[in-house]
């Protein structure tokens, strides 16, 4: 679903190494088992003469945008390395590159010129005796939680534990009981909020009519925090179709004041 920035290539050499590579890869498999291949995240520039500025030198441009679950896969397999530079940067990781430009940073730091200081400090730099630099309390990045496996080696979260049922907690008279099925005018709009910290916040798909993590990897043309129903016997049907989790509020308002009702996911 989400995509956490764009991948840049610098020439067009570039652009089509990976614009061949990508053709070249299977198709993945979504959350629910729709194939895609990886060049519907691809931009095209055919004209060769935007790669190049006035006085012919390269000029960068985006290339790829796409779900997390895509770009793992493009970091766990291309041989690419602008594309994998690129990549780190996206997913936090530091390479040595970047921690000697930031060690000389910190280093030169001027409280008089630069402003607010650096989150590190010269002595929270250890130099290996290998020659290489690492920075005290670094924490693992989102690069090598995918190099290893631990994070988006799946288009679906198996950390979830979904509820088969729901109850009605708000009406518009305050008791368990529905007194309109219908707004006064228009549709239901409806939102889910989680109440678990370990959830992130769902999207709607129109595509699919499903609820899904912004990190699942769902293809869909259309996503919104708000779906809609036209009466709430229609939205209950949905509720047992949508498979939310275990606590999951379901809110629904209408375009007048009292017009809101709430509902809880149960087990």
């Amino acid at each position: 679903m989400a995509a956490i920035d764009k991948i840049y290539v610098n020439s067009y050499d570039e652009y089509i190494q990976f614009r061949n590579w990508l053709k070249a890869q299977p198709k993945l498999r979504d959350k629910y088992g729709k194939e895609v291949s990886l060049m519907e995240y691809f931009f095209d520039y055919w004209d060769k003469e935007s790669w190049f500025d006035k006085n012919g030198e390269n000029v960068t441009h985006p290339v790829y945008s796409a779900p997390y679950y895509v770009d793992a896969y493009i970091i766990r397999n291309c041989p690419i390395e602008s594309v994998q530079k690129d990549l780190m940067i996206n997913y936090g990781y530091w390479s040595q590159e970047r921690i000697r430009e930031f060690y000389e940073n910190v280093k030169n730091y001027d409280p008089d010129k630069d402003g607010a200081p650096f989150w590190a400090k010269l002595e929270d730099f250890i130099f290996n005796e290998d020659g290489t630099m690492t920075i005290k309390g670094l924490e693992k990045s989102s690069y090598e939680e995918i190099l290893d496996a631990e994070l988006y080696v799946s288009p679906y979260r198996t950390d979830v534990e979904y509820g088969a049922h729901f109850r009605l907690i708000k009406s518009p008279n305050g008791k368990k009981t529905i007194p309109f099925e219908r707004p006064l005018k228009g549709l239901w709009w409806v939102t889910v909020e989680n109440t678990n910290d370990k959830y992130d916040s769902m999207w709607y798909s129109d595509d699919t009519d499903t609820w899904d993590f912004m990190d699942e990897f769902v293809v869909s043309k259309w996503t919104s925090n708000t779906a809609h129903v036209k009466t709430i016997t229609a939205l209950k049907r949905k509720i047992r179709k949508w498979k939310l989790p275990i606590g999951t509020k379901v809110c629904v308002s209408g375009g007048y004041v009292g017009e809101e009702y709430e509902f809880v996911v149960t087990k």
